[in-house]
């Protein structure tokens, strides 16, 4: 028995009609929060983000970060920084979140910190520096290897 082209192509656009409405009634189920219930308080948060970034840009660049052996060398190179900052270093390993870490920023005189790295795995670590400076928040942020 043949089936002519005319009832084939009645079946095809029934099938396509029925998967269409398949996919509607499917995405109509899914629950797509697009704005959060504290919108406007969090894009305040990130406005003071973007901000913070912004007057960072110095500090980021008077910071420099060098492994030397066992140890990661954090330089902060500016006499302004030397002494007069606080906050917290966070050693952030993007592959494995577990070991992930904070050290507090602790300048000695020649504005020299030293950090252990024989604990640290191979690989890339970023290291985040907020910064508290004059009251003032700051942000800096450095990439090493560790081989």
């Amino acid at each position: 028995m043949k089936i002519s082209w005319g009832i084939k192509v009645i079946v095809m656009y029934g099938l396509f009609s029925a998967g269409i409405l398949l996919m509607v009634f499917v995405s109509m189920g899914k629950n797509v929060d697009l704005v959060s219930e504290n919108y406007y308080e969090k894009e305040i948060k990130y406005q003071n983000q973007i901000d913070i970034l912004r007057k960072s840009a110095e500090i980021n660049n008077k910071i420099e970060t060098v492994l030397n052996g066992n140890e990661i060398l954090i330089n902060y190179n500016d006499s302004e920084l030397k002494g007069r900052i606080s906050g917290e270093i966070v050693f952030y390993r993007p592959s494995d979140a577990k070991k992930d870490f904070k050290v507090e920023i602790n300048p000695g005189v020649n504005g020299i910190q030293s950090v252990a790295s024989d604990n640290l795995d191979k690989g890339q670590w970023k290291i985040r520096f907020d910064i508290m400076q004059n009251n003032e928040k700051y942000f800096a942020e450095k990439t090493i290897f560790i081989n």
